[in-house]
């Protein structure tokens, strides 16, 4: 059973490889409207005290924006300067306050009721300590246009200094999730999951889609939600949006804490449904939305394969009986191979190879954190503190309410 998601990790990571599909292109051939040419964009950012990074996001998205765009600024029970700042930048703004209903959900369905007397045809959702590359926005709602349904970009989070070993590798592990994954399930047709910034929607998808939830992996569970109604997201690649990890000790737990406890919960409580939903309708797609998210984060993987692989081992020694050992260890050999592939393909210019010395410590430094997991859950959004020498071009993950799961 353990070797199970080593095998998935391993093809997805290897389709990943690969060329990616290139809707934008299937796009142009088909003739389909662009943004711009008389389509609208709204572009929702929603915000908690972010008056340190939101200035870069605003100037990457007002660099990124098409015709026809529209930047609004969601300032979420802001104590700072957010909103001013944002309106400073010449953008909508909507303050909210709400001291029960906090978070990202609750932001976004504020801004999304704020468009309904002129609703955008494409809506996009960036978070306030992201930023964008030049062509991201029209890149997204091109793709959202041809193809009528969720669109994610490659968000991926950098380490703000390198020789911060645990953010380091914490980076590749995202760089595994958020690009090599779902490159692999797109180049199959398959759904990949929403990752939480650099997300575009058909306005009339997500105009009856169920935001204002308190959920700690919103936008995890939105992508499922979509995938069961027959809407699975479909990756972008050409679309980049860029975050920075925390480096501040207490800031990671309490990022990693919460973005671990909310994937491993949402695993637990929707794989088996969807699986068995699958198996009954003859849905592949919502088959291949379990096996993915069966997939446990990248560490716990590793944790659980080493400790599975020396209990085998000795098991089939007593009992003469290697080959169960000899499966995994395969599996595990495998799963290797594919991800020292996509450090090489996509990681070597961000991560360095030293930082590989680093991973048995990165493990074992988790380990607090899959335990309070079974003895006390993260259920509820708690801002992420930022280390303020480190926002001069992107933030941590102040944005309420972010959940993307690092692996």
């Amino acid at each position: 059973m353990i070797a199970a998601p080593l095998w998935v990790l391993s093809i997805q990571c290897l389709l990943g490889l690969l060329a990616p599909r290139n809707r934008t292109q299937n796009n142009q051939d088909a003739h389909a409207p662009t943004p711009g040419a008389g389509h609208t964009l709204a572009v929702l950012v929603p915000a908690h005290n972010e008056q340190t990074v939101i200035p870069a996001t605003l100037d990457s998205l007002k660099r990124a924006l098409p015709e026809n765009g529209k930047i609004v600024v969601i300032a979420d029970n802001c104590t700072d300067q957010t909103a001013s700042i944002a309106r400073d930048h010449g953008v909508t703004v909507i303050e909210r306050h709400d001291a029960t209903n906090r978070g990202k959900g609750f932001a976004l369905a504020a801004g999304l009721t704020s468009r309904q007397s002129d609703p955008p045809d494409t809506v996009i959702i960036v978070d306030a300590d992201c930023t964008v590359s030049p062509t991201t926005l029209t890149d997204l709602a091109q793709t959202a246009l041809a193809t009528a349904r969720p669109v994610q970009g490659v968000y991926l989070l950098t380490p703000p200094d390198k020789r911060d070993t645990k953010a380091v590798v914490s980076a590749f592990a995202f760089l595994v999730k958020n690009q090599a994954r779902p490159r692999g399930m797109d180049l199959l047709n398959l759904p990949i999951p929403l990752t939480g910034s650099g997300m575009a929607f058909p306005y009339a998808l997500l105009k009856n889609a169920n935001l204002a939830t308190g959920n700690i992996v919103e936008d995890l569970a939105l992508g499922l939600e979509l995938a069961e109604q027959g809407y699975g997201p479909v990756l972008c690649d050409a679309a980049k949006i860029t975050g920075a990890l925390p480096t501040a000790g207490d800031a990671a737990v309490t990022q990693r804490t919460r973005w671990e406890h909310g994937y491993l919960s949402t695993l637990l409580t929707r794989a088996p449904g969807l699986l068995i939903k699958g198996l009954f309708t003859l849905r592949p797609t919502l088959i291949a939305a379990a096996i993915d998210l069966a997939v446990p984060p990248l560490s716990l993987l590793v944790m659980g394969s080493v400790a599975a692989l020396g209990l085998t081992a000795v098991i089939g020694w007593f009992i003469n009986t290697p080959a169960p050992a000899c499966l995994l260890a395969i599996s595990l050999a495998l799963a290797t191979f594919s991800l020292i592939l996509v450090w090489a393909r996509f990681g070597r210019s961000m991560i360095p190879i030293s930082a590989a010395l680093a991973i048995p410590g990165y493990i074992l430094w988790k380990l607090p954190i899959y335990a309070k997991f079974i003895i006390g859950r993260e259920k509820s959004w708690v801002r992420t503190e930022r280390d303020t020498e480190h926002t001069n071009t992107s933030g941590t993950s102040g944005a309420p309410g972010k959940s993307t799961s690092d692996g």
